[in-house]
């Protein structure tokens, strides 16, 4: 276990990915003062993988919005085994992990574990949106990454505990705004020189949670209905937020219990 907790270590710190605001913890194991480092730096780097995850179902989404909106097609075959398979390419290609290969990989197995009920919850979600999906005749279905992430965050939060929450410094679902950790994590995240995918972490003294924010950046599909020219109205008759590529879009931030 001292190894693995090492390893962990190593990974966060040599991809230079975390920037910690860590208060009432302790280096060594704790005798009642608060959480054990191995077991915090287990939880920050679940909640990063959990991040990449739920960006990664919300990218896949993204891309096949033509498909899904196509009103020439009934049967999109999008099913969520297809979800599933284009999801473990798009994580792989962002962390080098294989969905389908956690049994043989080195992460503890409350990781593998969180990872497997994101993807249930993930598929579960495309499950139900299938009629809507489906239907022939209509164009915009309304199915976009932001509301497959909600959807997909009370899923998982019920199922395990853990709460994944997309948010922005001026979100447009009102239930999104940020707290006031939320808030000045994004606020670093709006600054041009924040490195890209740096994460900020916070342990509040007395919790035996862990709280994490995972930066978000646009894509080109992304600017679609959040880039230019600010206040044109996109597809979901929302003004856009005049973003160009590669602009910082929010974050994903993650509540984790710490667990020893």
């Amino acid at each position: 276990m001292r190894l693995l907790r090492r390893y962990l270590l190593f990974c966060l710190i040599a991809a230079g990915c975390v920037v910690a605001a860590v208060r009432g913890t302790e280096a060594e194991p704790s005798r009642g003062g608060g959480p054990a480092l191995g077991s915090i730096l287990e939880a920050e780097a679940a909640a990063r993988l959990l991040a990449i995850l739920l960006d990664a179902g919300r990218g896949v989404i993204n891309e096949n919005q033509d498909l899904f909106d196509d009103p020439a097609r009934s049967d999109k075959g999008f099913s969520p085994g297809v979800f599933e398979e284009q999801l473990d390419r798009a994580f792989h290609s962002r962390v080098g992990l294989l969905l389908h290969e956690l049994d043989s990989s080195r992460l503890p197995a409350r990781t593998k574990q969180l990872l497997r009920a994101l993807v249930e919850a993930s598929k579960q979600v495309v499950a139900e949106a299938q009629p809507d999906l489906n239907r022939a005749g209509v164009g915009y279905k309304g199915f976009i990454p932001a509301v497959f992430g909600t959807r997909v965050a009370g899923r998982f939060q019920e199922k395990t505990g853990v709460r994944l929450k997309q948010t922005a410094l001026v979100p447009r679902n009102p239930a999104n705004a940020p707290d006031v950790f939320e808030q000045a994590a994004l606020g670093e995240f709006a600054q041009a020189s924040y490195p890209r995918e740096k994460v900020i972490t916070e342990i509040v003294a007395g919790t035996e949670a862990l709280r994490l924010m995972y930066p978000l950046y646009t894509t080109r599909r992304c600017l679609d209905c959040h880039g230019q020219p600010k206040g044109e109205l996109d597809r979901t008759g929302h003004p856009k937020e005049g973003l160009r590529l590669g602009d910082n879009a929010g974050a994903i931030s993650v509540v984790i219990p710490i667990q020893p």
